[in-house]
């Protein structure tokens, strides 16, 4: 028997071999395995796959005329795609200890159907609605409890049953529409359904699912529509090559490409999509950054010491603490919190930190839990916050009304509410000043409002996906899609869902705006391709490829945004950078000196200017713009550097050796401050002197070895100037020795 591992392996490779096309390799790959499956039918299958393609090739061979071949072809690449993941399911389900596959094993004993289901969910709604008629008061409550707890299990029970489900036949795709267009069901329970659908796909491809998801995207209601096109997103993008062989798919995602709504919906998503690669950022700088600090800060503030008397004349002021206002400068902390800030209002997930350690509630033992929409009226909530508190309490509508939390992460705050005690919850509630209060009562019914928005729902609902794959204990038994790209551009089956002129700006502005700039000049060339060829767009297109450090395509975007717009400061300031990093001095001379007659006073650009002259040895011309830049700003330790370098080369020693004391006098000198001085010194045969500076040098980077690399790297302009080639080793041992 092949283990679990090897299983893997082959069915992966089966997979590349089969997007190959090459089909023959496939079926010799499953032969290695297929006979460990226990079910005859399969083999059958294969046998009939070999026979199908053996006679194919024949006829092929054979020059015969068949129309149908390309047809034919890929219907048994697809059918070797299916019989290869049935195999894998097989397999796997007689031993794995994966908790896919111990569902699946529970599962194959749960005699109930889709049809059982959806007499149950749809029996609570009406049973409900009875209660609420006959009873009342703790009697109505103690009915309601038994239907809410025994329609929860259902639709646990159903998740689990439509997650492992296999390959969908037409029954089971029937009675699937018949669940979906139920009026009977309530709109969190179909979500929850669409999100098993989804789910079971990613695990074994089914083109029958993404069909029914395809279809359940039209439904009415939004938090159903937009769960089943974000999952078509991640199916398509987890099976691209698969779609490419699915005719039918093709025929409707052309149909749906008509759809305006749809077209935004995909934009939307793309984009919040793409946004998920910044929760990672974001993460980081919480543990990283932001978390320390107010750690940090807590500490100090517990260490002040203060007399009892300052501590009441301070709580009867409004003075601040100028602890803080010192914390504060040092530590940027108020400026990463804004950070944080503006990046919550675009759109990132900047809760994924705080709430990733709260999935350990018993609640999320249930794998559908983690999809449920959020529902206040859950029994697991209702036992951590009481109705009646929920209610009354403004600051707790307001938090779990909120578009910026996901469902899981509404449940984990109620979970963690719940086990704070109840006058301490109200406590903090009581002490809101009126205004707070007010602020709070007049925000609920816009965040009600907001939470039927589609962008609001989908984006949720990601957030949601993104702390499954990343936070469930089994995490890493799935596949986790978020490890990929996530950019639909390399999508061949959705690429044409986002590539209208106006969805590609907006997609490709945002990789731009977040510095993915090979991908963003991909998009910004098939914009051009489209016809949107301004020059801000060779711009940005220019600026991705300088930022990817190929400078000769820069150079060719930004001469395009000349073109178009001549004589822009911008352009021909990075032009010039770009023929600097080429070698091209002349080039990037010409275009500095555009930009110098539009800003003569710009001392970095001097400066650039400067080093073109000194790079072609026109060292007048040099030394008139550092001696500008100097005269501009007397501080400039740049220009010092520049004019003390340049007055080295040109051999005005005693000009190079003022401005280098000058420079060793700051309070901070550079490495290479030491390093040149010491070739002053050197140069003027003052040997001792220049092994002080050059000792005093390696010693600022404390990597003796490094320092004499770089008066290695000076060894031709010491030769010029004098120094004997055999007095190198010398001087370089003397350093060594001073540092041992």
């Amino acid at each position: 028997m092949i283990n679990e591992y090897l299983i893997y392996g082959l069915h992966k490779n089966i997979s590349e071999l089969l997007g190959k096309k090459e089909l023959k390799q496939a079926l010799d790959e499953m032969a290695n395995y297929i006979r460990e499956v226990p079910e005859w039918n399969l083999q059958t299958d294969y046998e009939d796959i070999q026979t199908a393609y053996h006679y194919m090739l024949q006829y092929f061979r054979q020059n015969v005329d068949d129309p149908q071949r390309t047809k034919l072809y890929n219907d048994l690449i697809r059918k070797s795609y299916v019989l290869n993941d049935r195999i894998l399911v097989s397999l796997n389900q007689i031993a794995s200890t994966e908790y896919y596959y111990i569902c699946l094993r529970e599962q194959r004993k749960n005699p109930k159907t889709l049809s059982d289901y959806q007499l149950m969910l749809e029996s609570f709604t009406e049973d409900s609605a009875i209660t609420e008629l006959l009873h009342e008061g703790e009697k109505r409550e103690e009915k309601m409890s038994e239907l809410r707890i025994r329609h929860e299990n259902a639709c646990t029970e159903l998740f689990k049953k439509v997650w492992v489900s296999p390959i969908w036949d037409t029954d089971m795709g029937q009675a699937a529409h018949n669940m979906l267009h139920s009026v009977m069901i309530s709109p969190n329970d179909l979500a929850l359904f669409i999100s098993a659908v989804t789910l079971g796909a990613l695990q074994v491809f089914d083109i029958q699912k993404y069909l029914f998801l395809m279809d359940a995207y039209n439904h009415s209601e939004p938090i159903i529509s937009q769960r089943a096109l974000v999952g078509i997103v991640l199916l398509s993008l987890n099976y691209s090559q698969r779609l490419e062989n699915e005719p039918e798919v093709k025929a409707r995602l052309q149909l749906l490409n008509e759809n305006v709504d749809f077209i935004r919906n995909m934009t939307d998503i793309q984009i919040q999509l793409l946004r998920t690669r910044e929760t990672k950022k974001v993460d980081k700088k919480m543990r990283e950054e932001i978390i320390p600090e107010v750690m940090k800060q807590t500490d100090r503030l517990r260490n002040a010491k203060l007399g009892l008397e300052e501590l009441e004349d301070e709580l009867m002021s409004n003075d601040k603490n100028p602890d803080w206002k010192e914390w504060k400068d040092e530590s940027n902390l108020s400026d990463k919190l804004k950070e944080l800030g503006d990046m919550q209002l675009e759109g990132v997930d900047v809760y994924m930190s705080t709430f990733a350690q709260l999935k350990t509630y018993p609640f999320f033992r249930e794998i559908g839990n983690w999809f449920y929409p959020f529902d206040p009226y859950h029994s697991a909530v209702i036992r951590s916050v009481p109705e009646a508190e929920r209610k009354n309490n403004v600051l707790l509508q307001s938090m779990l009304n909120t578009s910026f939390f996901c469902n899981s992460d509404k449940y984990s705050f109620c979970f963690t509410i719940g086990r704070i005690p109840a006058a301490q919850r109200n406590l903090y509630t009581a002490n809101l000043s009126e205004q707070n209060m007010q602020e709070f009562e007049a925000a609920l019914p816009i965040q009600k409002a907001e939470q039927k928005r589609q962008d609001i729902l989908s984006r949720q609902y990601i957030q949601d996906l993104y702390r499954f794959y990343k936070v469930h204990p089994r995490r890493h038994e799935f596949n986790d899609i978020f490890d990929d790209s996530m950019n639909l551009y390399y999508c061949p089956v959705l690429k044409e869902s986002i590539s209208n002129p106006e969805q590609q700006c907006q997609i490709t502005e945002y990789l731009f705006q977040k510095g993915y700039y090979q991908e963003a000049s991909a998009q910004f060339e098939q914009l051009i391709q489209q016809g949107v060829d301004t020059a801000e767009i060779y711009q940005k297109l220019g600026f991705c490829y300088q930022r990817t450090k190929n400078y000769q395509k820069a150079v060719e975007a930004y001469i395009q945004a000349d073109i178009r717009q001549s004589d822009n400061v911008w352009t021909n300031r990075h032009l010039a950078q770009c023929y600097r990093m080429l070698k091209e001095i002349d080039n990037a001379l010409s275009y500095y000196e555009k930009v110098e007659a539009v800003q003569p006073e710009d001392l970095t650009l001097l400066l650039y200017i400067g080093q073109c002259y000194v790079e072609l040895k026109r060292y007048d011309e040099a030394f008139a713009r550092f001696f500008k830049v100097e005269y501009l700003d007397p501080q400039s330790l740049k220009a010092q550097r520049a004019i003390a370098w340049c007055s080295y080369i040109t051999n005005k020693m005693e000009q190079a050796e003022k401005y280098y004391e000058k420079l060793l006098r700051q309070s901070h000198p550079q490495e290479i401050d030491f390093l040149n001085a010491g070739h002053v010194a050197w140069s003027l045969k003052n040997i001792d002197k220049a092994a002080r500076l050059y000792i005093q040098g390696s010693k600022i980077q404390d990597d003796t070895e490094a320092f004499i690399k770089l008066i290695l790297k000076d060894k031709d302009e010491l030769l010029r100037h004098g120094i004997s080639s055999e007095d190198i080793p010398l001087m370089l041992d003397i350093i060594r020795y001073q540092q041992s």
